[in-house]
């Protein structure tokens, strides 16, 4: 029931997008298509997506003769579910409530993944009431500590700073593990950050990927390093 709603409680230093309380997170089959609220833009994606998955299904089956093909239908299965006239009447159906609310909110999507951000309760309900929205979880952002800060229980640094998403030369990525190999007594990388620098191939960074250090002169240094690849700094706090 709509008045029964649980929230999980996210501690914070801000809300949500610095604007929004609460979060309604769901999935629904082909979501990323309403990345534009508009019913034609919905239809046109669709459309598009149905032909690439027909297309790419006929290369398969043109290239793995000799009874392949079931092995290439099969794989096509398993990646891709077929887009019915039910999943886009849920797609207009959803988008059809947002477009028409008067709350604000923001929608956000990644492939059949989608998060509503908003303030309103009102809006909150009728999604709950969405029985084709499944898996809906709901979280209230708890602003319990001071912006720009993160809480450790045993803090032994008093900065983190977290990278951005930039694909690297491999020369540069070249430059970050040896400055890093120099620096492990005096600065902690983050378990999927020092995995990228000693095992990963790829040369793209990650926006999850942080160092905690003493002071902000470590900034500096990568600065000169690779320009631009710090994407914020947070104050470390005893929690």
């Amino acid at each position: 029931m709509a008045n029964l709603l649980t929230f999980k409680p996210v501690d914070k230093d801000r809300y949500f997008y610095d604007k929004y309380r609460y979060c309604v997170s769901f999935a629904l089959d082909e979501v990323s298509a309403m990345k534009t609220l508009d019913h034609n833009y919905i239809d046109a994606i669709i459309d598009r997506r149905k032909l690439w998955r027909e297309v790419a299904q006929q290369r398969w089956t043109l290239v793995r003769p000799g009874g392949q093909p079931q092995l290439a239908q099969t794989i096509l299965t398993r990646r891709w579910k077929d887009i019915t006239d039910k999943t886009s009447e849920d797609l207009h159906d959803l988008a059809e409530l947002l477009l028409t609310t008067t709350a604000d909110f923001k929608l956000v999507t990644s492939v059949n993944l989608g998060w509503i951000y908003t303030n309103n309760m009102s809006l909150i309900k009728r999604l709950n009431t969405m029985g084709f929205l499944d898996n809906k979880e709901y979280t209230e952002a708890i602003l319990s500590r001071p912006k720009n800060t993160i809480k450790l229980k045993v803090p032994k640094f008093t900065h983190r700073s977290y990278f951005k998403s930039v694909k690297l030369t491999q020369t540069s990525k070249d430059t970050l593990i040896n400055f890093f190999n120099n620096q492990q007594d005096t600065i902690r990388v983050a378990p999927a950050f020092t995995k990228w620098l000693t095992s990963s191939p790829y040369l793209r960074t990650q926006d999850y990927f942080f160092i905690d250090h003493d002071g902000e002169g470590w900034l500096v240094m990568l600065e000169l390093i690779s320009p631009g690849i710090i994407r914020k700094t947070l104050e470390i706090i005893p929690a």
